[in-house]
């Protein structure tokens, strides 16, 4: 095992075995297939009036497009996955709680991974400040647990995957075998794990179901917990290696027992992972719900930022689109961002979070100096959004 989570309990995040995707609609593509030599790509004429393009490092293009109906402006990162550039998932601290502009997010990458461009990512709520809508995982530990909507996810082989991640997990004691399919994602009636990078108290609801596991011995596989009853005086907050299991299904778990808890994410191992909704396309067809799902306002005209793939999964397109700017750019429908996708050549796609969120963030390639590509639509400028996709020019991210 040459990867694993600080608290090693999620073994299948780990980059060892077999980790392939275990789907046909939606898995990541083959490594094979992914990495099969293809001419350079050149987008089609016809996705806009007008496209100037841009190299910001071998592997990473981006093209500018601009159409003269509405009008509209929108901005494309194309990524060749086969070349030495990788994908990550990145917060503006450990935990999944706190906010920071796009900018921001990209400029605290390491100068070593060489970050190149930026876009924001999911939706996220106002309290706790900054938490994920959904799943993220970044080097492979679960900040945020997934709900039911899809996710953008990228595997150790720099495969893509846009689909759902469940969590399966089982808490063993003496006592039998408790399956719980929460992790980071406090539920008062299902059954659940907290750790330390959740990074945000219980609520009053939910501590009222906890128990504390308390890490004993050495950090074996499996690691070994003892059960401890949640003092009414705790702030309902994990700390170091301390889990915490929540729901009212605890089964006959008593304070003093040992336990091992074991965990995976399915139907692929993410090594970084960030949420979106509504899904776009499924097989180069645009999604029947998109004309459904969410209020009237979310579906319409809008500030938008998306991301697919294309190419067997080779390509990764990650689009951000202006909005709300008459004379400027009108932005597109969840409908019309499904349709640039499907013309840019994606297969599978995702909208992520829009709005005054969307933004795209480049590093010039002659001064290193970062801006912002897009205008983002909010009065005050760039906004601070709960996390970001950036694209880096290092084999190892």
């Amino acid at each position: 095992m040459n990867r694993a989570l600080p608290l090693v309990v999620f073994v299948a995040l780990s980059a060892c075995g077999t980790g392939a995707a275990r789907v046909a609609t939606g898995s990541a593509p083959s490594a094979a297939t992914a990495l099969r030599a293809l001419p350079r790509y050149t987008l089609p004429r016809t996705v806009a009036d007008s496209i100037t393009t841009h190299q910001l490092a071998p592997g990473i293009t981006q093209h500018d497009l601009v159409r003269n109906a509405g009008p509209l402006r929108a901005h494309v990162l194309d990524i060749d996955l086969a070349q030495c550039v990788s994908i990550r998932a990145v917060k503006g601290g450990p935990t999944a709680v706190g906010r920071a502009t796009t900018t921001a997010l990209l400029q605290g990458v390491p100068a070593e991974a060489r970050a190149i461009a930026a876009v924001n990512a999911d939706f996220f709520v106002f309290a706790p400040p900054g938490v994920p809508v959904n799943a993220m995982v970044v080097d492979g530990q679960l900040l945020s647990g997934p709900i039911k909507r899809p996710v953008l996810a990228i595997d150790a082989e720099r495969r893509p995957f846009i689909g759902l991640l469940t969590v399966a997990g089982t808490v063993v004691s003496a006592r039998g075998r408790l399956p719980f399919t929460f992790w980071n994602r406090p539920s008062a009636t299902g059954l659940g794990v907290i750790d330390a990078a959740w990074g945000q108290p219980l609520d009053t609801l939910v501590r009222r179901t906890a128990l504390l596991l308390l890490p004993s011995g050495a950090r074996a596989q499996p690691r070994r917990y003892v059960v401890a009853a949640l003092p009414v005086s705790h702030d309902g907050l994990a700390r170091g290696d301390t889990l915490m299991l929540v729901g009212r299904s605890r089964g006959a778990l008593q304070s003093g027992d040992t336990v091992t808890v074991d965990a995976t994410l399915a139907p692929m191992i993410p090594m970084q992972a960030v949420g979106g909704h509504p899904l776009l396309l499924r097989d180069s067809v645009i999604v029947p719900t998109v004309d459904t799902e969410g209020a009237e306002s979310f579906r319409g005209l809008n500030p938008r930022t998306a991301a697919g793939y294309a190419d067997s999964g080779r390509r990764l397109l990650l689009v951000v689109i202006d909005g709300r700017q008459p004379g400027y750019s009108v932005g597109t429908t969840v409908r019309e961002t499904a349709a640039l996708l499907r013309d840019l050549g994606a297969r599978e796609a995702l909208n992520l979070d829009g709005g005054g969120s969307t933004a795209m963030i480049v590093r010039d390639p002659t001064s290193g100096k970062v801006h912002t590509v897009n205008k983002p639509s909010d009065a005050t400028g760039e906004r601070p959004v709960g996390n970001a996709v950036v694209v880096t020019g290092s084999c190892r991210g």
